[in-house]
């Protein structure tokens, strides 16, 4: 196997990138699409999110199997071996917020039946909350920029205080009506798959940081011991 000169494996590095970046646009516009089905009761864009995420697991492999070639044509070192690792882990939490943006719409497809369109609480603010983590910390990785890790690390916050907010709305509704039990608790588990994307999106955040500096990022858990 012939190894790439360091031209050849900039390129590969550039197109690696590139790559990511395609699939992260593909989870924001997942997500984006799962909440419009959700809000809109649109059964038809609820079935697309379903088979888009085809899309999402092919670049899953394409990307890994891009990584993988690149430790064996180049024995990367230092940088370029923390870049093609942090890629490995990166894709494994965008293919999982592609899953929650399936799982989302699977949600939408079973309230499609609810013509009275059960008020969504603070839903469409917290998917809006967490597609902005996910574009910070993806423009964190292309930028290089730490303030933008720090950015999208801090901005969870804002949804998990969104999170116990329309828990607690829902609980409410539910005790109200017994009847709203079956479409709330669906409404809960998107409260939750929401959570779980920004998670994701805090834990790509936290890979760019190593990648920049070697080191691995405590700002999630300091910053949860200071709140």
């Amino acid at each position: 196997m012939v190894s790439l000169t360091r031209s050849q494996f900039e390129d590969e590095l550039e197109k690696l990138r590139n790559h990511l970046l395609e699939m992260g646009n593909e989870a924001d516009r997942a997500v984006a699409d799962a909440m419009t089905a959700l809000e809109e009761r649109d059964v038809a864009l609820a079935r697309q999110v379903i088979i888009d995420d085809d899309r999402i697991d092919e670049m899953d492999l394409l990307i890994e199997g891009e990584c993988m070639r690149l430790i064996a044509l180049q024995h990367p070192l230092a940088r370029d071996l923390r870049l093609v690792g942090t890629a490995l882990k990166i894709v494994t939490d965008l293919e999982r917020i592609g899953d929650h943006a399936v799982d989302i719409a699977k949600v939408a497809r079973k309230l499609a039946h609810d013509k009275a369109r059960e008020p969504l609480a603070d839903l469409p603010r917290m998917a809006t909350a967490v597609r902005r983590m996910l574009r910070t910390a993806l423009e964190a990785f292309v930028r290089h920029d730490l303030s933008l890790v720090e950015t999208a690390v801090m901005a969870d916050d804002e949804v998990d205080d969104l999170f116990h907010s329309i828990r607690d709305d829902l609980h409410q509704a539910m005790r109200k009506n017994p009847n709203d039990v079956v479409d709330a608790s669906y409404l809960l588990f998107v409260a939750h798959y929401l959570e779980r994307m920004a998670d994701h999106a805090v834990n790509i955040a936290e890979r760019v940081y190593f990648v920049e500096t070697g080191e691995l990022s405590q700002l999630a858990k300091s910053h949860k011991k200071g709140s």
